[in-house]
């Protein structure tokens, strides 16, 4: 399992021309240019060390205080980053990366970043036109290597007894779908099926009780995808024990997906019947596994809502 990083953080530099403050008051300013503001302080929390991990909570907003990502609402796993020691920091470094390492447990600060030269395509979604980047960051857990190592074998020890549960399911799910599709094409399902007005049909076979998917928000589904004019399986997360995850409502996916996915919440299990303008249109895929005009029907698992 690879360690949690939000690159976007990691990635950014700041612009600025003021010089380092030793003093948790005010503006203060790395040896980088890196600016930043405490919110809270906690001067007998955990430093870490160069090569601890360490864990912090993050809100990405606008300067108008519009939440982009919150990662304490989001779900999954917390983010990490591992600190670096003075030697390896550089004009390359990004300014979460230059001031997590010198945060204690528990302190809380506000990094302002100025992303209003970088081209539109390089900023986060929805920010394309903004010019400052804010990072609420509160550093929550500081551990050494053994410790780190010790709780990635553990997750990734969760995630293969995970994959092996999914994939025992196949067959289960397998039958269960194609039972689906014959009484859709019988007509069965008539009098079940919803309707959006998009020509999307849906029905949910099972409810869940989990958050409500929304767009923006990072979801997990699992799924089998059918041709709806012989029932052929195209594509399927079952066998590979993972199912894929996106950003809900970004276009990462099939409009079909983005709209079905947004009416689910976490643990429903669903079938989409998506029209071919809902999902790859006239052209179909390139390797000819969905041919031109098709009609789909996926079988579908919300698993899980960030």
């Amino acid at each position: 399992m690879q360690i949690r990083i939000f690159l976007l953080f990691a990635g950014l530099s700041l612009f600025a021309a003021s010089c380092g403050d030793s003093g948790k008051d005010g503006m203060i300013t790395t040896d980088l240019g890196n600016r930043y503001t405490y919110v809270t302080s906690n001067d007998d929390g955990q430093l870490a060390n160069p090569g601890d991990y360490i864990y912090f909570h993050a809100q990405l907003k606008t300067e108008g205080d519009s939440v982009v990502i919150d990662t304490r609402e989001g779900g999954g796993d917390q983010p990490v980053i591992q600190a670096l020691s003075d030697s390896i920091v550089n004009e390359n470094t990004g300014p979460v990366e230059d001031i997590v390492r010198k945060l204690r447990v528990g302190e809380r600060v506000i990094i302002r970043t100025n992303i209003g030269e970088y081209p539109p395509q390089a900023k986060p979604q929805g920010m394309e036109n903004d010019s400052i980047l804010l990072y609420d960051i509160e550093v929550t857990e500081v551990v050494n290597q053994e410790e780190f190592n010790a709780r990635q074998e553990a997750l990734r020890a969760e995630a293969m007894a995970k994959a092996e549960e999914v994939r025992a399911r196949e067959p289960e799910v397998m039958e269960f779908t194609d039972q689906v599709y014959q009484d859709y094409k019988a007509g069965k399902l008539d009098d079940q099926l919803q309707t959006t007005e998009n020509g999307l049909k849906y029905i949910i076979h099972e409810e869940g009780d989990g958050a409500e998917a929304e767009a923006g928000r990072g979801v997990v589904v699992q799924y089998i995808g059918r041709l709806t004019s012989n029932g052929e399986v195209f594509d399927q997360s079952f066998e590979r024990g993972q199912g894929i995850p996106f950003p809900l409502g970004t276009a990462r996916v099939i409009p079909g997906w983005d709209e079905g996915i947004d009416l689910l919440q976490e643990g429903d299990r669903a079938t989409l019947i998506i029209p071919a303008e809902m999902g790859y249109g006239a052209q179909g895929t390139p390797d000819g596994s969905i041919p031109p005009n098709s009609e789909l029907m996926f079988y579908v698992e919300l698993e899980q809502v960030q």
